[in-house]
This record gives structure tokens, C-alpha cells and sequence, in this order.
């Protein structure tokens, strides 16, 4: 290939994917505004939709996909479970925008059972997969504490146990022992001793 062609396709690549990953975070908060009526950034209080607040301090969404750039854009431009499809009433660079915007919603997780409800940790963590009402997607975790012995392994369910199981992941969940601290793991176990 001749110089000046791989010139212009490098240079042809590379502003296609400064234009993918670029944005103005600014007006992309601005456009937001159309959102703020379902989706909370200043607490974790649910409104509609749920708070984004930690949108990128999570590893899953709410669909049970992990928490790229790349899975929150199609989410907006397609819509999910209640929430309209946006694709229509967003050019490109408004899309891309919104999405610098909403990657810098990166706050850790509240731990504060006090001002966030005890659940917060099991709904932020854990409920993607162990929802009662979907329970094709992992076992329903109520009552856990009280079983004694793990359905597959058969092995004792104490707190070490459960702790390993969260830090280290398991089935299709990661690992969290760099994504929580250590009272947000804490508040997850205590739920589960009662739930």
C-alpha cells in the first residue's frame, strides 16, 4: 500500500474514533435535564428510573449487562423495560454528549444503611441476578441464611462463605472485591442474614 493511502487511513481512523469516544460533557449535563424527571444524580433515591448517581461505579445495569460506555448508549438509543427509546430525538453528537456526561457518574456505592434504606447494597449488587421474580436469571436468595447448606456444593452458608462468594464472584458475577468497600460488603451480608 502506498504512504499517502495508509496516511489517510490512519488519520480517516483515528478521528472516526476521537468522534466515538468524544462529547462535551458540559451540554451533555445540559440534556440530561430531559432525563432528571426518571433519574436521580444526587442521591440514590429512586425516582421513575433509577438513581445514575453510581451509573459507572457499578458493574452491572439494571438489565443485567455490564456498565461500559458502549452498553449505556444502547440502553438510551433503545430503550429498556419502561424506558423509551431515545435514538430518535438524539443526533449523534448529542448522543455523544449525553455519554460524556453520564461516565462522569462514577460515585462508589452509599453504604449508610441509614440515609440509603439496608437494601441498598443488595438492590445495587445483587438483585440483577437474584430477583425473586425472575428466577431463571440466579436463586432467589430469601431465606438463605436459615437453608444451612449451599444447593450445588452442599457446603455450609456462613458469613466467610458468602463474603468469599462476593469478593471473589461466582457464576456469571464478578468479582467485587475491587468494586465495594468493606461496610458496603458488610451491608450486603446483614441483609442477607434477615432477607
Amino acid at each position: 500500500m502506498r504512504p499517502s493511502i495508509t496516511i489517510a487511513l490512519s488519520l480517516a481512523v483515528f478521528s472516526i474514533a476521537g468522534w466515538a469516544s468524544g462529547g462535551d460533557p458540559v451540554k451533555g449535563k445540559d440534556l440530561f435535564k430531559g432525563c432528571a424527571g426518571c433519574h436521580n444524580v444526587d442521591n440514590d433515591q429512586r425516582k421513575m428510573g433509577p438513581s445514575l448517581r453510581t451509573l459507572f461505579g457499578k458493574v452491572t445495569l439494571r438489565n443485567g449487562k455490564r456498565a461500559t460506555e458502549e452498553n449505556v448508549r444502547q440502553l438510551v438509543l433503545d430503550g429498556w423495560n419502561g424506558m423509551p427509546s431515545f435514538r430518535s430525538f438524539l443526533t449523534d453528537e448529542q448522543a455523544n454528549d449525553l455519554m460524556a456526561y453520564l461516565v462522569t457518574l462514577n460515585a462508589k456505592i452509599a453504604s449508610d444503611a441509614t440515609t440509603a434504606g439496608p437494601d441498598l447494597g443488595f438492590r445495587t449488587w445483587c438483585v440483577n441476578c437474584h430477583d425473586p421474580k425472575k428466577p431463571e436469571k440466579g436463586p432467589d436468595l430469601r431465606g438463605l441464611m436459615k437453608r444451612g447448606k449451599f444447593a450445588k456444593s452442599g457446603d455450609e452458608i456462613t458469613e466467610s462463605a458468602l463474603r468469599h462468594l462476593i469478593d471473589q464472584g461466582h457464576g456469571t458475577a464478578p468479582p467485587l472485591k475491587s468494586w465495594i468497600d468493606e461496610s458496603a460488603r458488610q451491608s450486603i451480608l446483614d441483609y442477607l442474614k434477615n432477607y
